[in-house]
């Protein structure tokens, strides 16, 4: 059987791409192996959200070929749709396949090992481009996951693809393209063959997750979503990903507060703490009123923890507006900050904005808001304290482990007295330790 190995680079989505393109090439015979083994084949799974992503991306094809000069290198994900010729223009590269042309991957590979066996040193062909124009309308790419190729405790679930809100800062939607939903059926059905193969935890992924189901013609919503799974299924948890302020509505907040099950954290992207930046990247919403929903969401939902994406550097964020921003995160207080330097993506109009930020302020500006993003998380930790907790177990060793509380939390536990991976387990939190809070395990009566 050929060998394979994955590398995945960005977000969750991506993720859970690899994951259904890992279930492809098992279903197809293929054994995988570890990344810096000797294999037949590696799958790079890109990203070009950042210039710093497309340089891991090409870091990565170079390290395996080096790994092994005659294996076959696939690159996908959004940098393999946003510059296949570059790519292609790349020694070693033997195929480009775009965001939407995954269910193809293992014909494609299978070809090139059948047809384009070379020994090392020797040119290889021109590579194979599988990449069309993800403008164009098109459907949701349906790829079955089969539970054995994930890799995780937590089963994220693909249910939405593409984004049409152009914020000027993001390349995302001419890599991914407009709005696809998952149909309903497919979503639940997914659903069972991971709760099935026992998984605790669904976390539903999704490019513009909120926009769920707009572009359908029965117009389903990611609240519908959510009772479906707490009605046709018997997951213990479920968990969102990011989720733009403004669709987070009352229905989602019902339904949401409607049972234990679904986890109370909500990861929702500010990006600036600054009315004119915000104005600036085509966000669609002002500080006041994402100040007023975190207030409503805290009082409404039990236990809430709310963390965030912000970029610092953006064109015209004078060290005033910085200021602005840094007053607005205090107020907020989120249970953590993904803080991000501004990077410029060619072909998006913030590329072209005048006032563009030296990288060094960029790189101070991140490094203070990351300071202020572990202190607010001690203090969210140490008010834990004292409660008990419910913990998926991700790793074990002997009778210590670390996993995730239903906010979302990291928590290291001890006393664990029997193989715990994949469980949840009741923990009582005693310290905070490194930004991770620490436990026992909650004896039963």
């Amino acid at each position: 059987m050929p060998t394979i190995a994955f590398a995945t680079l960005g977000c969750r989505v991506n993720q859970y791409d690899t994951d259904s393109m890992r279930s492809l090439f098992m279903t197809a015979g293929f054994s995988e192996s570890d990344f810096s083994d000797s294999c037949d084949v590696y799958v790079i799974n890109t990203c070009s959200v950042t210039q710093a992503g497309e340089k891991k991306s090409r870091q990565m094809i170079r390290r395996a070929k080096k790994n092994n000069p005659a294996a076959i290198v696939v690159v996908t994900g959004c940098y393999a749709q946003l510059s296949p010729n570059v790519l292609a223009s790349m020694e070693g590269v033997d195929a480009i396949i775009g965001t939407d042309e995954k269910k193809g991957i293992v014909d494609i590979v299978k070809n090139i090992l059948k047809n384009h066996r070379r020994e090392p040193g020797i040119s290889h062909a021109t590579p194979v481009v599988a990449v069309h124009d993800v403008m164009n309308p098109d459907e949701f790419e349906e790829i079955p996951l089969y539970p054995s190729a994930v890799e995780h405790t937590r089963a994220d679930l693909k249910i939405q693809e593409g984004c049409n809100n152009f914020c000027t800062y993001c390349i995302i939607p001419y890599t991914r393209g407009g709005l696809k939903s998952r149909r309903p059926d497919a979503v639940i059905a997914e659903a069972q063959r991971l709760i099935q193969a026992g998984f605790r935890e669904i976390v539903l992924t999704g490019i513009h997750l909120g926009a769920y189901g707009k572009e359908l013609p029965d117009k389903p919503t990611l609240a519908l979503i959510l009772r479906r799974l707490l009605t046709e299924t018997t997951v213990q948890r479920i968990r969102l990903g990011s989720v733009e302020s403004l669709e987070v509505d009352d229905d989602l907040i019902a339904v949401m507060n409607s049972s234990e099950r679904f986890c109370p954290h909500l990861h929702l992207p500010l990006q600036s703490g600054s009315d004119a930046i915000l104005k600036a990247m085509h966000r669609h919403y002002t500080k006041a009123e994402f100040i007023s929903l975190i207030e409503e969401l805290r009082s409404k939902i039990h236990g809430l923890t709310v963390s965030t994406d912000l970029i610092l550097g953006f064109p015209g964020e004078t060290a005033e507006l910085f200021e602005e921003t840094m007053e607005t995160l205090k107020l907020l207080h989120f249970s953590h900050i993904h803080a991000f330097p501004y990077s410029p993506r060619q072909g998006t109009p913030a590329a072209k904005m005048k006032g563009q930020v030296d990288n060094s302020i960029k790189k101070k500006r991140v490094e203070i808001v990351n300071a202020l993003s572990a202190r607010q998380k001690d203090e969210i930790l140490h008010a834990m304290l004292g409660q008990t907790a419910r913990v998926l177990i991700e790793t074990q060793d002997g009778a210590s482990g670390e996993g995730f509380s239903e906010n979302y939390e990291r928590v290291r536990v001890r006393n664990l007295m029997r193989p715990s991976k994949g469980e949840i387990v009741p923990v009582i939190l005693e310290e905070v330790q490194d930004h991770i809070i620490l436990g026992r395990i909650k004896e039963e009566i």
